[in-house]
């Protein structure tokens, strides 16, 4: 795409090109379904980067002079104060792109070649394969239904950042509010808005925080309750609280597998025996890259895929067009690794079993296929790589 955008020393025209541009780098990353748009001073040039299926990939190249008008203009539009230079910012804001209004959040940091700003759009317009059944598979599907349909205790999704978990629970939230329940939440960012639910905005400036407010939900007579995230003590006792008095509970946490939101609660302060008497659930999920369809080849299984316990006599390898960007993938799939909190875990959680243990046992009686086993079934399957196996289960 090209931009009409260097007038120097004319305000006014500089001014129009810092809008004209900012509209086409947000068009541009709408149409190539990025999630964030990084604008990167550097020593010599102003990047602009793009993430694209979970991946930071470089965009364009500007000229350093374009850097301060459009640093104020994203300002300005996300609500920011653009004399502030010296201290990070947060905004947010409301605009169209191809018609679409999308919610846009921005973080502005300080670094030594000026002023950075990320740009994320917020209701994601992913495609979500099989969204009916949350992107999972049938088996995981009826485990998760298992649990929504309990009256009570907290369903927690774990990932990084990036990986999908608000985008399960806004499904989750949709098939929910379908029933006769009083359901509410409390976000930081309200990414996506769904009729018939009571959904809170936190304002760190204001005083409302997750603890706050969720304290203020309790007293709102709620059958079904969604915390963002939790990430501290005092929100995940209130939602112990919350599981435990009737409620069910929905949230995320930052962990790296399903049994590991067990240490997870045991390390913000909340008693095994607590942990054990709320907790209904846990859904770990990753983003893996699909193998783009256009330029994707078929190899024969070499050793090093058949050590990784790949199976049959093909697997895809990425190369990269101008459909995927160069980089050899387009769009992502979920997978997905859940546990159901049954009375046998609930006794090994009170008896501080390892996690490993409890792995053992789920595995026999709950027939869970780990991540990296899901991960093995998408390469054999041609979904995806022996590569980006190795890059999602690195150190596993």
């Amino acid at each position: 795409m090209k931009y009409n955008y260097l007038r120097k020393n004319e305000n006014e025209k500089t001014e129009r090109s810092a809008v004209e541009l900012l509209e086409g780098l947000l068009l541009d990353g709408y149409r190539k379904r990025a999630s964030d748009i990084h604008i990167e001073p550097r020593e010599d040039c102003l990047m602009i980067r793009i993430r694209l299926d979970g991946m930071l990939v470089e965009h364009l190249k500007l000229d350093m002079d374009l850097h301060p008008s459009l640093i104020a203009r994203a300002k300005i539009i996300c609500g920011m104060d653009i004399a502030e230079k010296r201290l990070p910012q947060d905004g947010h804001c409301k605009v169209k792109v191809d018609d679409v209004e999308m919610d846009l959040r921005a973080s502005s940091v300080p670094t030594i070649y000026g002023e950075k700003i990320v740009l994320r759009f917020l209701n994601t317009h992913v495609h979500v394969e099989h969204e009916d059944s949350f992107g999972m598979d049938g088996d995981n599907y009826r485990k998760v239904l298992e649990m929504l349909k309990r009256p009570n205790g907290i369903i927690y999704i774990t990932g990084p950042t990036g990986s999908g978990k608000t985008t399960t629970l806004y499904l989750m939230l949709e098939r929910l509010v379908k029933t006769p329940v009083n359901i509410m939440t409390i976000e930081d960012p309200v990414e996506k808005q769904i009729a018939g639910i009571n959904q809170i905005q936190v304002s760190e400036h204001a005083g409302l925080t997750f603890e706050k407010g969720l304290r203020a939900i309790m007293r709102q007579d709620p059958d079904i309750i969604m915390v963002g995230e939790t990430r501290d003590h005092e929100t995940a006792k209130i939602s112990v609280s919350a599981a435990i008095t009737g409620h069910l509970v929905l949230s995320t946490l930052h962990t790296s597998d399903a049994v590991g939101a067990i240490t997870r609660m045991e390390d913000m302060g909340i008693d095994p025996y607590l942990v054990a008497n709320s907790l209904s659930g846990v859904i770990a999920q990753r983003l893996a890259r699909k193998v783009c369809p256009y330029c994707s080849e078929e190899i024969e299984v070499g050793k090093e895929a058949s050590f990784l316990g790949i199976q049959g006599k093909t697997i895809k390898k990425a190369i990269g067009c101008e459909h995927c960007n160069g980089t050899g993938y387009k769009g992502r799939i979920a997978i997905h690794e859940v546990v159901v909190i049954d009375k046998h875990i609930r006794g090994m959680i009170t008896e501080k079993r390892s996690a490993e243990e409890i792995y053992q046992y789920a595995e026999k009686t709950q027939n869970i296929r780990r991540m990296k086993a899901d991960l093995i079934r998408l390469v054999e399957e041609g979904i995806t790589t022996t590569e980006e196996l190795l890059r999602l289960t690195y150190g596993e």
